[in-house]
């Protein structure tokens, strides 16, 4: 016999999370971490990281969760993502 088993998600602690400053800490360094990776796949500094903080709805008056990419800031960058895949190796 199994026992039946509830989940109940708290949105407002999720909310809370995901919007902490230990997130936005989180997201900086694994986004810097995968920069750095992709930085060293072909020997330059064109990569960056990049942390924000998203839109919410109209209905609430804060900013919503963090978000963090990592682009090319130069043309050897992006030509070593395009021939070498240099940052798509980084994320792996």
């Amino acid at each position: 016999m199994s026992a039946q088993i509830s989940i109940k998600f708290n949105s407002a602690g999720f909310k809370e999370i995901l919007m902490s400053e230990n997130m936005k800490d989180l997201i900086q360094s694994v986004a810097t971490d995968i920069a750095g990776k992709a930085n060293a796949n072909y020997g330059g500094t064109g990569f960056t990281a990049e942390v924000w903080q998203g839109a919410m709805s109209s209905k609430h008056s804060y900013g919503g969760r963090w978000i963090g990419s990592v682009s090319s800031t130069d043309r050897e960058s992006a030509q070593a993502e395009s021939e070498d895949k240099a940052l798509s190796r980084a994320v792996m």
